[in-house]
């Protein structure tokens, strides 16, 4: 914790350059560590972080595959529309805000290691900006890189559910409804019947 402490207090400068608001007066943090490896977790569906700012930095080992794929903002109207991808290197970190839809591709041989600093700022969340974040309607169909089969209503439109994911089938929320993109479709027929009632 000390160690996670003093990180946190040398990187402050960094996150209030990049991101003021959520990268300024960091007080707090959660950190852990996530390990991919062939033949066990493969990768991590698309989600958005329970931090203010994310610090991800790759400790190894050797690997390949398993990139980064980053989308838009919660609740912005392209927030499913593909921004980047990051190639993670051994010793390189990538930092970013914890709102930005991301997901890690499925690592193909070996074993990545990468330290998870998720960074909060209880000024920041006690704002407006945090508190009440606009949320706009969806301008467009999704890219599929973006779509998450534990968040998404329209998955199924764009990809196969992974192998044991089936059940995710009609949980989802995203888009929210009225927020969907002109020509919105569920993956759920009982989602479906239930929009015509």
């Amino acid at each position: 914790e000390p160690f996670i402490d003093e990180l946190q207090r040398m990187l402050q400068p960094l996150g209030d350059l990049l991101f003021p608001g959520p990268g300024s007066c960091w007080d707090g943090h959660h950190c852990f560590i996530v390990r991919y490896r062939s033949g066990e977790d493969l990768g991590l569906d698309m989600h958005t972080d329970d931090s203010d700012v994310t610090l991800n930095l790759c400790l190894g080992l050797e690997f390949t595959g398993a990139g980064l794929q980053f989308c838009g903002m919660t609740g912005a109207g392209d927030h499913r529309k593909h921004r980047h991808s990051y190639f993670h290197k051994k010793g390189h970190c990538v930092v970013h805000l914890g709102r930005r839809r991301h997901g890690a591709d499925d690592i193909t041989s070996g074993e990545r290691l990468n330290l998870i600093l998720w960074n909060h700022s209880s000024t920041y969340r006690s704002s407006d900006e945090s508190e009440s974040p606009p949320y706009n309607a969806e301008t467009g169909p999704p890219d599929p890189v973006c779509v998450s089969y534990t968040h998404d209503r329209d998955f199924g439109n764009f990809k196969d559910y992974p192998k044991g994911k089936e059940n995710f089938r009609g949980r989802g929320w995203c888009p929210r409804r009225s927020f969907e993109y002109p020509g919105f479709k569920p993956d759920c027929d009982s989602e479906e019947e239930d929009r015509h009632v």
